[in-house]
């Protein structure tokens, strides 16, 4: 069997690059029991503690997230196909494509960045992504790919639970930068949306998947002022626990929505990228996307109103959206499950 280094943003006390980790290591074995370093520094380090050595016996298997077409992604795989991993066919799933239209403050990407990546995708044996824009952006420069979803689907729920009557799950957080860069504005819509639910009889429970955002969620419920709970669930199991029993999620980190679609909580999604816009169209959800430049409290309460009114058929028709991902997901592991087990190595990445 061909060893495989794993390739992700993993442990940095960010959930969704971990939830995806946890989910492709569960099902295919074979991989090295360290992760390729995303930091300069760690990187060095692990060459000269010896990680070089057996580098022709081994494969790239690069987990989901927003890597395709973004700067520090194709440079951190050049150098891992130069001196960490140098057997071809890599294998990567359900990745994300960094979309060109949005340009943040801190973005690794550009117009021409998509391009550069033509090469590299041929370094793969075969490009599946999360969602159709990710599909539409790779078209655009040569690249077929094919949508099975977010990896990080193939978490389940564990045990079925009741929904609670009333209860807003509540997710705020994001990256490096959001559209319209003010997420002041955010928390002031979202709060809005507490304080007018809670009139309604609702109550709302704030959900912190990163420690970093814990701040955003005290923020949120002080402004809103009523008496919300906060629930930090930083790990998949968690998380899924605080959010199984929730009547409508609103979420803004991805991998809040990811795996609230995974646990079939009917959804909105605070877009704060256009990944997440991505995500949600890749479960028929597109119309539960709201911009963060554009989001307002009636066009918030107005979603969860609507779910709320038909909270059971919503979460029966996003759970057979994802089923639909999950075997897709599923049969993708599998193929790269029999190419490492077959050896099929077709010569050495550059």
């Amino acid at each position: 069997m061909t060893t495989a280094v794993y390739v992700g943003w993993t442990g940095r006390g960010n959930l969704g690059d971990d939830a995806i980790a946890d989910a492709l290591l569960h099902h295919i074995p074979g991989v090295a029991p360290w992760h390729v370093p995303t930091d300069p520094t760690a990187f060095a380090g692990r060459l000269l503690a010896g990680a070089g050595v057996g580098a022709r016996r081994r494969t790239v298997l690069l987990g989901g997230g927003t890597v395709v077409g973004r700067r520090n992604w194709r440079m951190l795989l050049a150098a891992t196909g130069a001196l960490l991993a140098r057997r071809r066919p890599w294998h990567l799933i359900g990745v994300g494509v960094e979309d060109p239209a949005f340009q943040g403050r801190n973005s690794f990407s550009d117009k021409d960045e998509l391009r550069r990546w033509v090469d590299v995708c041929g370094w793969f044996d075969r490009i599946t992504v999360r969602g159709p824009r990710s599909r539409e952006l790779l078209a655009s420069v040569g690249v077929d790919a094919e949508i099975v979803g977010d990896p990080a689907l193939l978490h389940t729920p564990i045990a079925a639970v009741e929904p609670k009557e009333r209860l807003l799950g509540l997710n705020l957080g994001y990256g490096d930068d959001l559209w319209g860069h003010d997420h002041d504005r955010v928390l002031d819509e979202t709060a809005a949306l507490v304080r007018q639910l809670a009139k309604e009889n609702w109550s709302t429970r704030l959900l912190v998947v990163n420690l970093k955002d814990l701040s955003f969620a005290t923020e949120c419920a002080r402004r809103a002022r009523v008496d919300a709970e906060i629930r930090i669930a930083t790990t998949v199991s968690d998380y899924m626990t605080a959010v199984a029993d929730c009547t409508v999620l609103v979420a803004e980190r991805l991998h809040a929505l990811v795996l609230g679609a995974a646990a079939a909580v009917p959804l909105v999604g605070l877009e704060y990228q256009p990944k997440c816009g991505d995500f949600l169209s890749s479960i028929n959800s597109a119309e539960r996307s709201l911009r963060t430049d554009a989001v307002t409290t009636g066009a918030l309460i107005e979603h969860v109103r609507e779910i709320a009114d038909h909270r059971d058929m919503e979460s029966a028709t996003l759970a057979t959206h994802v089923e639909v991902l999950r075997e897709s997901l599923l049969e993708e592991v599998a193929w790269i499950r029999n190419r490492l087990s077959a050896d099929l190595v077709v010569g050495s990445a550059p």
